[in-house]
């Protein structure tokens, strides 16, 4: 039998077991939105329940988790789902945006020890948030027997490609030598103007083009790795959700690389004051509607102003080079 029929033979069985489902986890930011707490289908325009989507992510053998980094409804939410998917007898494998493929040794090594991961990894020296908010996402996958991958480029790497420095072979591995179309790149280019508020100078928006469109492949590579082993399953991503969307990022490489395995791309989503149409929330993503499978709104957290604190990061940068 072939590693491809044995993994759904593997499928088929967790599909036949029953769900000792736990509610989802209460809420902690501020509600009082009507969307806040709501799950959305884009594709049917339906409405959602928490065993919805926990049904859902049991029949993937590919789950993606899509957040804003900062926001720790949305990580207790993705404990949750993993939970969801130990309680039907799965062992999933939890990949990291947050840690570079370089760093699995640490992991491997410090795997026993949750509380001190974080710590291993420079998980906030490197500007993440807190690691207790990810925490919980480790330790669900580990109490199921599942395992933790890192599955960022490395540093110096995403330094070689931002440089245009990163080689013929390097291109080939993560299709950098395959043009985008000409709206797609438009709209990544707008995407990377926007997230940095608009302050980036022009020239560096290409590199960065480029770093993003490396990023969701190094991360599809490990995901489509992890996918392919039987014996664990499914393979799941926490990472942000502009890596997760379904039209592009790293499920456009999946499903060239693993064409026969289910995905599953869910995003939550902060609630936005006055915005109450679902649809709407697409956007932000530049479509008319947001492009997920599933969509799990939450409230806001609260936070600085995010551009003030770039604009001034962006003037200690200019004065030191002076």
């Amino acid at each position: 039998m072939t590693r491809t029929l044995v993994r759904f033979a593997v499928l088929a069985l967790a599909w036949a077991a029953p769900a000792w489902a736990e509610p989802p986890p209460p809420p902690t930011l501020p509600g009082g939105h009507p969307l806040a707490g709501r799950i959305w289908a884009p594709a049917s325009s339906r409405w959602l329940s928490p065993e919805d989507v926990a049904e859902a992510a049991r029949g993937a053998g590919i789950v993606l988790l899509g957040e804003t980094h900062d926001n720790a409804d949305h990580h207790a939410l993705q404990a949750w789902v993993v939970r969801e998917l130990a309680a039907a007898g799965r062992r999933p494998v939890v990949a990291l945006e947050m840690v570079d493929t370089d760093r699995q040794a640490a992991i491997d090594q410090g795997v026993g020890d949750s509380a001190g991961l974080g710590a291993a990894l420079d998980w906030e020296k490197r500007g993440w948030p807190d690691w207790a908010l990810y925490r919980p996402i480790v330790e669900a996958a580990l109490a199921a027997r599942g395992e933790i991958k890192a599955a960022n480029l490395p540093q110096d790497l995403t330094r070689r490609i931002a440089r245009g420095e990163q080689g013929a072979e390097t291109d080939g591995r993560f299709g950098l030598d395959q043009p985008l179309p000409a709206a797609e790149e438009k709209t990544l280019a707008a995407d990377i103007r926007e997230g940095h508020c608009n302050m980036l100078p022009e020239k560096a928006v290409a590199p960065m083009v480029r770093v993003q469109r490396a990023r969701d492949a190094a991360m599809a590579e490990v995901m489509a790795d992890q996918a392919s082993r039987p014996e664990t399953g499914p393979a799941v991503l926490i990472a942000g959700a502009v890596h997760a969307r379904a039209d592009r990022g790293v499920p456009a490489r999946l499903h060239a690389m693993v064409p026969g395995i289910p995905m599953l791309a869910i995003a939550f989503l902060e609630v936005e004051a006055g915005k109450t149409r679902p649809a709407a929330y697409g956007e932000a993503f530049g479509t008319g509607t947001p492009p997920f499978d599933i969509v799990w709104f939450t409230g806001r957290a609260r936070r600085d102003d995010q551009c003030a604190l770039l604009e001034k990061h962006m003037k200690k940068k200019e004065e030191a080079g002076k």
